[in-house]
């Protein structure tokens, strides 16, 4: 009979677990299925790139979506328990709190584990290939990255087009600014004519836009090229031409100049602390690569702090219902996320090392539901 009723609130916690998954992916995953639809629909990327983006960026996804589904599901599995009565009724047959909760939280635990080796290795690899594949589209088509009537930050470039045409690379009303460089002191800016560097603006009425290994070229027609100095507003060169060739440097398109390969959301654990390492020793930032390490830990160990805090909760809030199991899981997750968002900045600013306070919304989840655990099973 035990065994029966494991096997049945293991099934009533997956139907809820999966469709929680489902929900909370497709929240987050919104922004990139517009994008996605954009590049099919806009800038003529095929359907079997799109998907392959779409599959390879969903594992990022889930090592978010997968602790939120296992409170989702906790709490609207043993809440519909409670609100049935049947809750009530397995009590009154002998069976104990501690009977009813052990077989999902062992689940949750090898769900957790599984979670952490997601993290630290198959979400990474996975998360590179769709970083190479945004490359290569890029560097294939690099006019993805514009949008007609819009201003786009290209390196130290900023770059503005009226019309695009992404199917011969060709761009309408084109203007390209560089504004002057800020200076760490006083007395670089009363250095004239030397590290001076002034703004300049290029304004053509067509470009055609070609890439190559290391550069993307800028054929400019009909249009101007003005330079001014904002220490003499009296000066001012202004230029015409009916062609003009202008190059961006390729790895300034690219997700502002950085290599997907040097980012830490593509880097498996092992190499992560590699680099870390390497940083420590040599002098170098190393702040972006341990926040997202630690944070492989944190989030895999998500699961084992939000079921301690559901259960009780579920369970000793008779009659909850659906409904308000719901509403609570959104309030328990609103309330995890903006102490694990509050310890990530005080850990960037310096006030305690990552691998201490990241661990504060854990500490403080496990702390609570072993408080209501240990009440829940006293009743």
């Amino acid at each position: 009979m035990i065994k029966k009723l494991h096997l049945y609130i293991i099934k009533e916690f997956f139907w809820f677990f999966f469709l929680g998954i489902m929900v909370f992916t497709i929240i987050l995953i919104l922004n990139l299925i517009f994008d996605l639809i954009n590049l099919f629909l806009s800038k003529g990327i095929s359907f079997f790139i799109i998907l392959k983006l779409f599959t390879f960026y969903i594992p990022n996804i889930l090592t978010v979506s997968i602790p939120t589904a296992v409170l989702f599901a906790t709490m609207l599995a043993y809440g519909r328990l409670s609100a049935d009565n049947e809750i009530t009724v397995m009590k009154s047959s002998g069976i104990d709190y501690k009977t009813l909760t052990m077989p999902i939280i062992i689940l949750v635990c090898i769900i957790s584990f599984f979670l952490m080796f997601f993290n630290h290795f198959l979400a990474p690899a996975l998360n590179s290939h769709f970083s190479s594949i945004s490359e290569e589209i890029i560097i294939k088509n690099p006019l993805v990255k514009f949008n007609e009537k819009s201003i786009i930050k290209i390196g130290e470039y900023r770059l503005y087009a009226n019309k695009i045409n992404n199917r011969y690379n060709t761009l309408s009303g084109v203007s390209i600014y560089k504004f002057e460089q800020k200076y760490a002191s006083k007395k670089e800016k009363i250095i004239l004519n030397q590290n001076y560097k002034k703004s300049w603006h290029i304004s053509a009425s067509s470009a055609k836009v070609k890439v190559y290994s290391k550069v993307i070229r800028f054929i400019l027609h009909q249009g101007y090229w003005q330079e001014t100095q904002p220490l003499n507003i009296n000066s001012m060169t202004h230029i015409t031409f009916k062609t003009y060739v202008f190059f961006i440097p390729l790895r300034d398109v690219i997700k502002g100049g950085n290599s997907y390969r040097l980012n830490p959301i593509n880097m498996q654990s092992p190499k992560l602390f590699k680099n870390i390492k390497i940083a420590k020793e040599h002098g170098l930032p190393f702040t972006l690569y341990e926040r997202d390490f630690w944070l492989r830990w944190i989030l895999g160990f998500a699961p084992i702090a939000f079921i301690l805090v559901a259960l009780p909760m579920a369970i000793m809030t008779e009659k909850n219902g659906k409904g308000i199991g719901f509403g609570i899981s959104l309030g328990i997750i609103l309330f995890y996320y903006i102490i694990l968002t509050l310890s990530v900045n005080l850990g960037e600013q310096g006030y305690a090392p990552f691998g201490i306070i990241m661990w504060l919304p854990n500490f403080m989840f496990v702390a609570i539901g072993s408080y209501l655990f240990i009440r829940m099973l006293k009743k």
